[in-house]
């Protein structure tokens, strides 16, 4: 069982989970202090040892239901099983076993299965809709064993054959009288149908996922179906699901990064040597400078100006790196904000202002003087408007932190704007969400622009962020 955890940790760490050596042999003793346990306890322990960030708990479950699944013998068992053996549900209930095998055989229509899963989903019958998927998958997955198909494809493959657009109007007509024409009662019934579909399909997909463990093995299957974790989302093709996993990850990561830079500050290197005291000291010593004493480190807090392009394409990226950024103000001397698409406005006030980070950014949206002719990104006259109006502000204190694709509609790029800034800034770098190898296609012009800065990062996600801001710090 220790050479299984071994293995579902490295899994855990191919998925971008963090696990040490150290939190695995913690996870090993606590099953084994544990003693006697349910799989629910067994998880519960692993969880509690292996995961440290809540945002990695839905790779956790299903890399988890990979390996430990109910029906696979190999993956739960143990020289004292604990309690976790498979459940072998339907052994010596002839009722139980006739409906599955009635799945399996039953003609073309499904009409007589649909009734059965809708029977189940209406009475919440979680066992007997768990037997009826399994049957289903049998009969309308078509798997072949040792065909490299992803699951998603076999339970997308079942429920079209299952016609769960008609469960839907069964379960709807079924639940008729719950409805009575006002919204909020009417809402509440559409939700309680979505929960029921959304069992039917996590029955269907389980079912899947364990025989496709069965047959290719639990590593296998968790390297192609596991999800992505939120700081691994690419901001710039974030579903509306996404975007939500990235901003609930914001905060935590926010926390975890200013708690690193105020640390590095405080064990940062020592300060000059001071003679005066050292000096003194060796008094003691007949004039031997046995001591060398230093004066105090005075780390100093860089000061940001940061200048982001919000047009579409690219704005779920900088509303998520001004996020953050402000999120840490506390960790550099002096943050100011600045937005384009063809025309440059300072949205510093608004974040001063506004009680939360979502107030300051629906001002952004609905405020900030961004438009200057048409609309489309002119980075160009973005630069221009800025080096005329705040150019005077850069000091050898100033990193100016530029957030955009560089994709400016074959607007002249206005490049020596750029190098006239950056001959009066501390640093200069550039965050493009795109990948790297777009760069200098169609219209983006990034190279142009590359050779005035110290850096230009690719930022497509918010480990990459996290990476740039620990730097920056």
């Amino acid at each position: 069982m220790f050479d299984q955890i071994v293995d579902f940790a490295e899994t855990l760490r191919l998925a971008g989970v963090p696990v040490s050596m150290t939190e695995v042999v913690d996870a090993g003793r606590a099953i084994s202090a544990i003693g006697e346990v349910d799989r629910s306890s067994f998880r519960v322990a692993l969880y509690a040892t292996l995961v440290k960030d809540e945002s990695h708990s839905e790779v956790f479950d299903l890399i988890f239901d990979v390996f430990f699944s109910k029906r696979s013998r190999s993956s739960l068992e143990i020289e004292d099983p604990h309690g976790l053996a498979p459940d072998h549900e339907g052994e010596g209930d002839d009722s139980k076993g006739s409906e599955i095998q009635g799945a399996r055989d039953q003609g073309d229509s499904g009409g007589e299965l649909r009734s059965w899963i809708i029977k189940a989903l209406l009475e919440n019958d979680r066992a007997r809709l768990s037997r009826l998927a399994r049957g289903a998958v049998a009969r309308y997955a078509g798997m072949e064993p040792g065909r490299a198909v992803s699951g998603v494809y076999y339970t997308y493959r079942t429920l079209k054959q299952l016609n769960i657009e008609m469960i839907y109007d069964a379960l709807r007509e079924a639940r008729s009288g719950d409805l009575d024409g006002g919204k909020m009662s009417d809402a509440v019934v559409e939700n309680d149908l979505q929960e029921l579909l959304s069992n039917l399909r996590s029955a269907v997909a389980d079912e899947v996922r364990q025989l496709l463990v069965e047959d290719r093995g639990a590593r296998a299957v968790a390297k192609t179906m596991r999800p992505t974790l939120p700081e691994d989302i690419e901001f710039m093709q974030a579903s509306r699901d996404e975007i939500a996993k990235i901003r609930h990850a914001i905060n935590p990561l926010a926390n975890k990064l200013a708690a690193r830079l105020a640390r590095r500050r405080r064990l940062g290197h020592k300060g000059g040597l001071d003679f005066r005291k050292t000096f003194r000291e060796s008094l003691g010593y007949g004039g031997v400078p046995m001591a060398l004493k230093f004066r105090s480190p005075r780390p100093s807090k860089p000061e940001i100006f940061i200048v982001a392009d919000i047009s579409g394409s690219v704005s779920s990226f900088a509303r998520f790196a001004l996020q953050l950024v402000y999120a840490l103000s506390e960790q550099f001397s002096k943050v100011r904000s600045f937005v384009f698409i063809d025309a440059c406005d300072e949205v510093t006030a608004y974040f001063d202002a506004a009680s939360s980070i979502e107030d300051a950014l629906r001002d952004i949206n609905t405020k900030a003087n961004v438009v200057h002719i048409d609309g489309h990104t002119d980075y160009g006259n973005a630069l221009s408007q800025f080096e005329e109006r705040y150019g005077r502000s850069i000091n050898k204190k100033s990193t100016i932190i530029i957030l955009g694709d560089a994709r400016n509609n074959y607007h002249s790029s206005r490049a020596e704007l750029l190098a006239k800034l950056r001959r009066n800034a501390r640093a200069l770098f550039w965050l493009n969400p795109e990948p790297s190898n777009y760069w200098n296609s169609g219209d983006s012009i990034i190279s142009e622009y590359a050779k005035y800065c110290d850096s230009v990062v690719e930022c497509r996600n918010l480990r990459q962020l996290e990476e740039f801001v620990d730097r920056l710090g």
